[in-house]
Formats: C-alpha cells, structure tokens, sequence
C-alpha cells in the first residue's frame, strides 16, 4: 500500500504478535513481527538461455536464534500450504517444533537486525530442492499456514536508486474497505481459499502423546486470468466497435480465459501444455503466423518441494491481466469478456472527461452489451483487473498436464475451485505490487503498480461501480471525478 492508504489503515501497534493458534502444521506457533518492510531476495528466473528474464521467487534470509548455524534463504511461497524447514528424507514423516528468525540482510550491523521471530512453529522437515536455475538452495519455506494469518505485503520491484527491490510486510488487518480502496485506484480481487485436509504425515501430539494424521488448512489462491489479451489504450481518436449482445461481447473480447494460482516460489509464468496451446491459437489469430512464439525444448522448472526438475520448454507472451469476478458466478461470463468490458467503459469515461475539461456536452455512451440486464439504461459495474506487460516480453515455463505436480496442485483445488491451469511467479508480476489480505472474508489481493512505472508495463484499474443517476460522481481509471455515461440508444443496435 502507498502512504495514502497506510495512513488510513487500522494500524497495529509497533510490534504485531500473533497468539498461539492450536489448529494444524504451522497454525500453533507464537511470532513477533515489527511493522517494517523486510528486504527480499530473488532467485535467478532459471530460463534457458535465448529467453531474456528478470527476477524469480522470493526468499528472504532467515537464521537460527540459537547461533552458531549459517544463515539460510527461506522461500516466500504463497503456494506451499506448509512451513518446512530443510531435512532429510524419512519414511516416518511427523511434525516437530522449530524456532527461526527472519532477518533484515541490508543491516550494516554485524548482526543483521531481527524483522519477525518465530518460536514453536509447527512444521515438517523434508528435503529441499534447488530453485531458479539451481543456484539458490532453500534451508527452508514460509509456507500459507503462516501466510494466511496476516495481510501480507510484497512488492515485486519496488525502485531503488537506480535499480529494483523487493520486500515482504507483515499487517494483521487491512482497514480499509473496498470503497475506499476503488476510489484510491487499487484492483481489489476477491478469492476462496481452496486445498486442505489430511496428507500422510503425522501431526502434532496431544496430551497423551497421540499422533494423528496431519492436517492443513485451506491456503491456495486461485484467480481468473486472461492471458495474452490484445493491447489496449484509451485512445479517443479510435472509433469503438458496436457491442450489442453477449455474443458481440465474446467476439469482441481477446485473451485466453485461464485459473492460475498464486505461487511466489517460483519465477514464470508457468503453464499446462493444454492451456499454452489455447495462448498459441490466441497469439497467431491475432498476429498471424509471425506471432507464433518461440518455443526453446530441453529445459526445466525447479521448484522446492518436488524432488526433481519437471521438463518443459520455455517461451513468452506480451501481457496478461487478472481480472475479478464483476458479474456474479450465476453469470460468469469469463475474465477475458470482463476484461474489454472494462475496457471499453474506461473509453467512455476517458471521453466524458475530456469533454467536461473542454466544456461540451458529452455524447460519450455505453454500449448495450455492457449494460445491466435488470436496468438496461444503466451500465454494469466493471471488474477490478491487474494488467502486466513488461519491459520484455513475460516468461512462460510450459509443462506436461501429466506432469505429477501439476496434477497433485488440481487434485487439492477440486471439486471446490476449478481446474488450474497453471502458476503466475513472482517473476511474473514485474513491477506490480499486492497486499494479500487473508484475514478478511472474503479473503482478497489488492494490487497496485509502482508509481514510476508506465502504463505499457503495469496497469492497475479499480472497479468503476455504476452511479444511480446523474447527479453522482465517481472516481475510475485514474481519471479525475466524472458522471454517469448513458446508455447508447438501442436502435443502433
């Protein structure tokens, strides 16, 4: 969050603590966290080389409190329900308690200054692969079961002098509502928590030194991404094209409808080979055979807690956007669809702001298709959506739908969420920023771009709520304060 909205959130004191929580692995610990960024580490991207990559997954430096061992990276991973530490393998795996550290690296102190304390955390210790391109080898992950008791803050490029930083902040609660936040300007996406129950591990003991099976709570996080959508500005000299129906609003919208979850332990954007074929299509039906990407075969993705390299083959999209869900589940008409619907309202907004500056009467208006079935004079609200293109074009790691991995992540979202169709890594995110507010119902990731960064290479849009007449004003896309659009006259339909 900017200073702004930092100032209006419900702050905690300067040393957040959270109480002992006895509910599965990592749930029943005692933590104390102060209210300052915590620099963050990047591992490499891990892409082969002919694919230009910036920054992977994040680790933050971590350490024993009782001395005498090395300090260790411990990944961020928004997409690993358990906190483990690095162990060895064993046929008898069971939970045990573990104190660490996790530490500021840019302290000049000879002892780095202490950002948040972890004392008696339940967890595993398992074996720890390498990440990136196998550099950087984990002692160990902060898993979603410490995650999802905070509003997390990280951001992926913050500037720093001349170069890009990274950091993760610890909140307990995000204050402010979402109005407040939409008119601020923040893309606000609302998610379920998906995954949970039983694994075969034992958990902690009881009183009578019992073991049963371990059980993990709910921490994946799922969004509705459309990748590879056609490049958009709010251009007032381009004429729009008409949309009168739901089928003129699916033929007009571009992009490849795609469920992607959150997965800070790895860098790409990565894919099933399935939904990579779909973003193929997209790409060549737009720019022709020459927009068919390069694909380099013969590579891998690593990640922490599979025990091998998975095989794929590596390319690049230009963009993607991440959409919230507008229009209600009963009429989900995909985040692709949601996406141009935002797109073309944010065109009459543009227009009706520009005429206002001129001093003419606007005769900007909204196109039927966009407009809410129960009230057809009145436009729907549109959808929140985070848009990321990037300096470069975005890495995409692109892998087996048979793949072990890929089908164990599906396996814990079904049959409650839908079938995934891949990971969005921190690398991913470029020069976005998110606070995940996990504590708040529903739980929701509220994103935002740098304030130095170009439209062309991040864009964060608000839900523009419709008004209820013409006397109301509101505040979307960036734009200043404007009216209400009417409604286009349906017999130029």
């Amino acid at each position: 969050m900017n200073v702004g909205a930092a100032a209006v959130r419900a702050r905690v004191a300067a040393l957040a603590i959270a109480p002992a929580l006895a509910v599965g692995c990592g749930d029943s610990y005692f933590a104390v966290l102060d209210s300052y960024p915590i620099p963050v580490s990047r591992a490499p991207m891990g892409a082969p080389v002919g694919i230009v990559a910036g920054d992977g997954a994040l680790w933050a430096l971590a350490a024993s409190p009782a001395g005498g061992d090395p300090t260790f990276p411990m990944v961020i991973d928004t997409g690993t329900p358990l906190t483990l530490l690095a162990g060895p393998a064993t046929s008898n795996l069971k939970t045990a308690r573990a104190d660490f550290d996790v530490l500021d690296p840019s302290s000049t102190d000879q002892n780095p200054i202490v950002r948040g304390s972890f004392r008696a955390v339940s967890l595993l210790r398992v074996p720890l692969m390498p990440i990136g391109d196998g550099s950087v080898a984990p002692g160990g992950i902060m898993g979603g079961d410490i995650l999802r008791r905070y509003s997390i803050d990280l951001r992926f490029g913050a500037t720093c002098g001349t170069s890009v930083c990274s950091s993760m902040t610890f909140w307990n609660h995000l204050g402010p509502d979402l109005g407040f936040l939409e008119d601020s300007g923040y893309a606000v996406l609302r998610f379920s928590l998906y995954g949970g129950g039983e694994i075969t591990a034992e958990g902690d003991p009881d009183f009578l030194g019992q073991r049963g099976p371990l059980t993990e709570s709910p921490t994946r996080i799922v969004l509705r991404g459309c990748v590879a959508p056609k490049a958009f500005m709010p251009d007032l000299s381009t004429m729009a094209d008409k949309c009168c129906t739901a089928t003129d609003a699916q033929n007009q919208a571009s992009g490849v409808d795609l469920a992607l979850t959150l997965y800070t332990g790895v860098g790409p954007l990565v894919l099933s080979q399935s939904a990579w074929d779909r973003v193929t299509a997209e790409l060549v039906k737009q720019f022709g055979a020459a927009g068919k990407p390069m694909e380099i075969s013969g590579s891998v993705l690593r990640v922490a807690t599979w025990p091998m390299p998975i095989p794929a083959k590596w390319s690049t999209i230009p963009r993607f956007a991440l959409v919230d869900l507008e229009a209600g589940s009963a009429a989900d008409p995909g985040p692709c669809v949601e996406l141009q619907r935002a797109r073309r309202i944010e065109r009459v907004s543009a227009q009706i702001v520009s005429d206002e500056m001129m001093g003419i009467s606007s005769t900007a208006c909204t196109q039927p298709c966009d407009n809410d079935p129960r009230e057809t004079n009145k436009a729907q609200n549109s959808a929140a959506y985070l848009e990321v293109s990037g300096q470069v074009p975005i890495p995409v790691a692109v892998i087996g739908d048979a793949e072990p991995f890929l089908q164990g992540l599906r396996f814990d979202v079904r049959p409650e969420g839908p079938e995934v169709d891949g990971l969005i890594g921190a690398g991913a995110l470029g020069r976005a920023r998110v606070e995940i507010d996990y504590p708040s119902a529903p739980p929701r990731a509220v994103f935002s771009c740098e304030p130095d960064v170009p439209r062309t290479e991040c864009f964060a849009a608000a839900r523009c709520p419709r008004l209820p007449d013409a006397s109301y004003r509101h505040l979307c896309f960036g734009l200043p304060s404007h009216g209400l659009a009417p409604s286009c006259a349906p017999s130029g339909c």
